[in-house]
């Protein structure tokens, strides 16, 4: 009986009202992510059967494969978008005709069919993210098997119908086409297929997520729980009386903070760099992959790390500003647990998602409220600086400085004013407060 009663008191006290909430509020955001990649990938999936295909031999025979193509895509809810691509600056052509890729049938594939030697077909890829859902699609290999299986059909409807195959006729339509890929990254290309680009730039794509996940968690529990253990200690009252300006006071607190918060972005930033560099060179070592990741722009230099950076300091600062905030308002140890709640929620949510969609890509009405959230954009800030989306950077930064500014200006008023001694959530109200409030 006895451990039945300690066993319910302990349950009560830890089955808390903020315990609940915080199990709900995970419950929605979760099924809010989820929601979202749900989305990406039924938007991939719509897709993933369409060709955009570019004749550049322009034969009676590509004209119909391509018929061909049109009917059996038909059936599959697919259908093949004929584009015209006019020159090798695939950045430029792309963006010209509006689509994400294209397959690009040159010059002399006819011939080469004729001559039963394996027939080129370029697939040009553009990637627009690291995120994984949001490349889902990359197209080449539907291309190829559904190219082939045109070859197969024409060459057999013109060639059977005048005699049998030979022999050579029979071993060129088991390998008809020889795939030729590219990626493009911004106002760059290069031959290298975007799945081999995913899976080398996937350590890069998670690690800057991660970072700045457990800087802001760890950030805004360090000034949490020295602001609240200070006001349940009673030693945040002697420090708010003693001789000096409250201003002083939180200034000194909020630069201690900022600059413990800029020596763990750089430390997590030259880490990271040095991380990068040397999975780069073991990899690409031999394979020449590290500089085609150059010439696209995939690996950071100096200067986007320092972009990375500030809108991590940013990020950090606004965590610092609202946990400071937020420590005023623990009334005992319990209620300082679960006051993190807030942030840790506003830090999942972006991070879930900049790992597995394109947050640019999104609906607007889902796009704007994950944008609402300030570190929204330092989950974003090195995917924009990779890809040259410096005016998703600016924007961000900008929001970033205001939601700061904003946040500061309450944690002032707070500080200078007596509702620092009275405010609070949760928790029971002391003896001594009980008696002052009987007294009155």
């Amino acid at each position: 009986m006895k451990f039945k009663t300690l066993f319910l008191k302990e349950l009560r006290e830890m089955l808390s009202l903020q315990t609940i909430m915080t199990m709900v509020i995970s419950v929605v955001i979760l099924s809010f992510a989820g929601q979202a990649m749900s989305k990406a990938v039924e938007e991939s999936a719509e897709t993933m059967m369409d060709i955009n295909i570019c004749d550049q031999d322009d034969t009676e025979f590509t004209k119909n494969m391509i018929k061909f193509l049109t009917a059996n895509l038909a059936q599959l809810d697919g259908e093949v978008n004929v584009v015209e691509i006019s020159s090798d600056d695939y950045a430029k052509e792309l963006k010209k005709a509006d689509v994400k890729n294209v397959v690009i049938i040159p010059e002399g594939f006819t011939a080469s069919v004729e001559n039963n030697e394996a027939a080129k077909v370029k697939f040009v890829q553009r990637l627009n993210s690291l995120a994984t859902m949001s490349n889902l699609n990359t197209g080449s290999q539907v291309a190829v098997e559904y190219l082939t299986a045109a070859v197969k059909d024409v060459v057999y409807s013109t060639k059977v119908s005048s005699g049998k195959l030979s022999n050579e006729e029979v071993s060129f339509l088991n390998n008809p086409i020889a795939l030729e890929e590219s990626t493009v990254v911004a106002d760059k290309s290069a031959d290298i297929s975007a799945s081999i680009v995913m899976s080398l730039c996937s350590a890069q794509g998670m690690i800057v997520p991660i970072m700045m996940f457990v800087l802001v968690m760890m950030s805004s529990n360090m000034i949490l729980n020295a602001i609240s253990t200070e006001k349940i200690d009673k030693t945040l009252e002697t420090l708010l009386t003693a001789p000096i300006s409250r201003l002083s006071v939180i200034a000194a607190k909020m630069l201690a903070a900022a600059v413990v918060a800029a020596m763990q972005a750089a430390v997590y930033m030259f880490g990271s760099k040095n991380m990068m560099n040397g999975v780069l060179e073991k990899v690409g070592s031999d394979s020449g992959y590290s500089e085609i990741l150059k010439d696209l722009g995939l690996t950071m230099d100096a200067g986007q790390y320092v972009l990375v950076g500030i809108q991590m300091f940013l990020s950090i600062l606004i965590a610092l500003s609202v946990a400071l905030v937020l420590g005023v308002l623990a009334k005992d140890a319990k209620s300082a647990q679960t006051l993190t709640l807030p942030i840790m929620m506003c830090t999942m949510i972006p991070y879930m998602l900049s790992m597995f969609v394109d947050i640019k890509t999104m609906s607007p009405a889902v796009r704007y409220i994950v944008y609402a959230i300030p570190f929204t954009h330092s989950f974003m800030a090195s995917e924009n600086a990779m890809f040259g989306n410096y005016g998703v950077y600016t924007g961000g930064l900008v929001y970033q400085f205001i939601f700061l500014i904003i946040c500061m200006f309450m944690a002032l008023k707070i500080f200078m004013s007596d509702r620092i001694f009275t405010m609070s959530i949760g928790g029971k109200k002391s003896q001594g407060t009980a008696n002052e409030e009987s007294e009155s």
